[in-house]
């Protein structure tokens, strides 16, 4: 999700950037959909004129806006020198960026259209669900763009214009998603109380510890391009220590989530086959369970959040004349410790909390 959101701020900020020094009787750059129909190379004028012949010349098809059908020339620039530049092939999707400057049309190719993929992929996550998963599938689908309109639209929505505390709103937040969830998958009976119950007590937990790192770590929430970026430039009124704890509770909620249906499930079915069982039966099976899922999780959590530091870790074995007393305790590197270890601390904090509230529930349950 980290590039979703650089690419979006890059595309804010640029927009902003172009709206200020333009003129007021300019046009802002427009964005559109463009299909590659031809790459040729330059004659000798227009070598002269296009930066001494260092590019393409791209013929573009756009499939998007007013203009769409027409089929229009410009120039990519290419040095070889730069990761950032685009180099094209006919057939490749692009999204060309549109200006007008004194009553003349400019068309650039800005970067590749990604996102139909991306599309794509969405269609066959949630066909996979639907067909492994019948309808608790169709539920899983349903819930995933709950929780996903619920954190793009209202949470950040809310944290943008920074009017409640982003501690509260993220608890709140994070117990409509575990209750909607879990009554959703399970529907409303005892396994999913005891379920809900233990989600909100390890992520409280999680949010605890976060806090406590925060303070005492003197977090500063700014461990990202892309934060720095926000706070510096269009949001410099937002709270980031509270964005920090906001994404380490919601990085912790899936996998409590998880671990908790699947004790309180197993419990409830334990429950169903034994009804003499007792309470601290229950527990002690509860346990069990739990212990078989605690270092497997656990381990999910830590390399999650491994493999989105990757470069990170890359960028300090890639430095070995810098001091690691120096290296350990920069704010990003001790970000992705407090991140992982908070958000793994709540999940194994969930399992005694979900066997206990499980055991107590259904201790006088009978056939």
């Amino acid at each position: 999700m980290k590039r979703i959101f650089i690419v979006m701020i890059i595309l804010l900020f640029s927009a902003g950037l172009t709206a200020e020094a333009a003129p007021k009787d300019t046009a802002p750059v427009q964005y559109e959909k463009g299909t590659v129909v031809a790459v040729g190379a330059l004659d000798a004028s227009m070598q002269k004129e296009y930066f001494m012949g260092q590019g393409q010349l791209v013929s573009i098809q756009l499939t998007s806006g007013p203009e769409s059908g027409k089929v229009v020339d410009t120039f990519n620039y290419i040095t070889g020198k730069s990761m950032y530049e685009i180099h094209v092939n006919p057939g490749d999707k692009v999204i060309v960026a549109i200006s007008n400057d004194m009553q003349r049309t400019t068309y650039h190719v800005s970067d590749f259209d990604r996102f139909d993929y991306v599309y794509w992929l969405l269609g066959f996550f949630a066909l996979a669900l639907i067909a492994f998963g019948g309808i608790v599938g169709v539920k899983s689908v349903f819930v995933i763009a709950f929780s996903t309109l619920l954190i793009f639209q209202f949470f950040v929505g809310q944290v943008i214009m920074a009017k409640f505390n982003i501690t509260v709103l993220t608890l709140l937040i994070s117990a409509v998603i575990a209750v909607v969830t879990q009554v959703t998958i399970s529907g409303w009976t005892v396994k999913t109380l005891a379920a809900v119950l233990g989600t909100i007590g390890g992520v409280s937990i999680a949010a605890i510890l976060s806090v406590l790192s925060i303070n005492l770590m003197h977090l500063t929430g700014l461990d990202s391009e892309e934060a720095m970026m926000l706070k510096a430039v269009l949001l410099p009124m937002v709270d980031f220590q509270g964005v920090l704890f906001a994404g380490m509770v919601f990085g912790a909620l899936g996998a409590v989530m998880d671990v908790t249906i699947s004790i309180a499930s197993a419990l409830y079915e334990v429950k169903e086959a034994q009804p003499a069982i007792d309470a601290k039966g229950l527990f002690k099976t509860g346990m069990n369970v739990g212990r078989d899922i605690m270092g497997t999780m656990s381990n999910t959590l830590i390399l999650a959040y491994t493999g989105s530091s990757l470069p990170l870790m890359l960028l300090i074995a890639s430095q070995k004349q810098v001091s690691m007393l120096k290296i350990l305790n920069l704010n990003m590197i001790v970000t992705e410790f407090a991140r992982a270890l908070t958000g793994s601390i709540g999940l194994i904090c969930a399992i005694p909390l979900t066997a206990i509230i499980t055991a107590f529930l259904l201790r006088n349950r009978s056939e």
